[in-house]
């Protein structure tokens, strides 16, 4: 069942208020007895400089604190450090014990204790946050389009999006905010964890992948989750369809990575790789004839521009290519036979990774799906196409005509390439093979947990 269960509503875009005259009369207020002594710890050698910065730049007017005491939100936060370990992080890096015994002083109104407490909620709240939302590095995802990019949450970028927010609570839910594949990840581990199962090391892994996804995942996506080789298509949070997908062999993996789907090529040509030329085509050439090379309905190519002119088949030297002496470009026509099939998907993106149909049908009779170069195999082309550019545009593209025809997308579509050995369903947790072998290095890394705290 995969993904397709994992419906449950994506999170709306975070709205941020604009600044107005009343936050630029609040912003001259004077800061206060906790703000005046604030300015005065902060401004120590041995003070956070980022800490120093965020206060500095508000007047440093008190964040947890009004009207001579803390609110509610200081032991909401307190709650959400001794949780940490559902999300993947080490509790006692933010020192909640410690924590919790200062706002509990706090209580006394004073406002020197006011002001210790500020800075420690501040300064637990800006690591927890950067933490939170930074993915170890074996887990992130290849961003070729900037604009899915999640914001890089620093310590002080944190605070700022809470200060920002209509209320504290609210900004300490914006800051916890995270993607649903994500929400029912962290809930798995939960539960793993409270009964001591064998898994919460494979699910921690995964929660570490799901991180590196955005927040928003976007109004319609598609996500190609890897390891289960299997496509989803989703609006409005609910996945819509699935299909069966051919994804790269093990020496040749299909890569992790986020990018647009802008527009589709009917009637492709197939590139042949430069490898596959040497290593499997010329050798071909060499042993059979040119017979070989017509019956694939080949050609060979001056170069990989645009303006690349086609050669003489008999005077390309073969046994050159096949030594791996001279590179030739390659290129399959189109037609039934074409390895593109009728249509391929196009996320520009600097491995040259896209989806596209096949002719190869037996392919997706298998259990496991690996025989790729790296791209994604599609099940049903035709069915992907008419979601992406509606039925009339996919009629029309299918119908005979020039070779490359490009059919550009109303609005591009995200599409995620996800690696998830294990994955929450509708049944509960659904494991899949390692196929590329990634999850010990990441569990040991996780494990020794170099990589996840933020400075401070």
């Amino acid at each position: 069942m995969g993904l397709i269960a994992l419906a449950g509503g994506l999170a709306a875009p975070v709205s941020m208020p604009v600044a107005g005259p009343l936050t630029s009369a609040a912003a001259a207020l004077r800061p206060g007895p906790v703000g005046e002594i604030l300015a005065s710890r902060l401004a120590t050698p041995a003070a956070d400089a980022e800490l120093a910065a965020f206060y500095a730049a508000r007047g440093d007017r008190p964040l947890w604190t009004a009207r001579g005491r803390l609110g509610p939100e200081a032991d909401q936060l307190v709650a959400l450090l001794r949780a940490a370990a559902d999300d993947g992080l080490d509790p006692q890096a933010y020192r909640p014990d410690r924590l919790q015994a200062t706002v509990r002083r706090a209580a006394s109104g004073r406002p020197a204790d006011l002001a210790r407490a500020e800075i420690e909620l501040s300064g637990a709240l800006a690591a927890w946050g950067a933490d939170l939302h930074r993915p170890n590095p074996a887990a992130d995802l290849l961003y070729s389009d900037p604009q899915l990019r999640p914001p890089v949450l620093g310590r002080r970028a944190v605070l700022e999006m809470v200060a920002r927010a209509p209320s504290l609570q609210a900004g300490l839910a914006q800051v916890s905010q995270m993607n649903p594949i994500y929400q029912r990840l962290r809930s798995a581990l939960a539960v793993e964890r409270a009964q001591g199962g064998p898994r919460t090391a494979l699910i921690r892994a995964n929660l570490e992948r799901a991180r590196a996804l955005p927040t928003d995942l976007g109004r319609r996506y598609i996500l190609v989750d890897v390891a289960a080789q299997r496509l989803w298509t989703y609006e409005a949070g609910r996945p819509t369809d699935s299909m069966k997908v051919v994804v790269g062999k093990p020496t040749d993996p299909t890569p992790a990575m986020a990018a647009l789907v802008r527009y589709a090529v009917f009637r492709p040509y197939w590139n042949v790789p430069p490898d596959m030329v040497a290593k499997s085509m010329a050798p071909k050439v060499v042993a059979e004839g040119l017979g070989y090379f017509r019956g694939q309905r080949l050609e060979a190519l001056s170069d990989w521009t645009d303006r690349a002119t086609r050669l003489n088949p008999a005077k390309v030297n073969w046994p050159e290519v096949a030594a791996g002496r001279q590179q030739l470009r390659v290129r399959q026509l189109p037609g039934r036979a074409n390895m593109m099939g009728q249509v391929k998907f196009m996320f520009p993106n600097e491995l040259g990774v896209y989806l596209h149909d096949s002719p190869l049908r037996a392919l997706f009779t298998g259990e496991e799906r690996l025989a790729s170069a790296g791209c994604v195999r599609l099940e049903d082309a035709p069915r992907l196409a008419r979601w992406l550019l509606g039925e009339a545009v996919t009629a029309a593209g299918r119908r005979p005509g020039p070779p490359e025809t490009r059919a550009d997308l109303t609005e591009p579509v995200p599409v995620y390439l996800v690696y998830f050995t294990v994955a929450p369903t509708g049944e509960g947790l659904n494991p899949r093979r390692d196929i590329y072998r990634r999850d010990p290095a990441l569990i040991a890394q996780l494990e020794a947990g170099s990589t996840r705290l933020a400075s401070r």
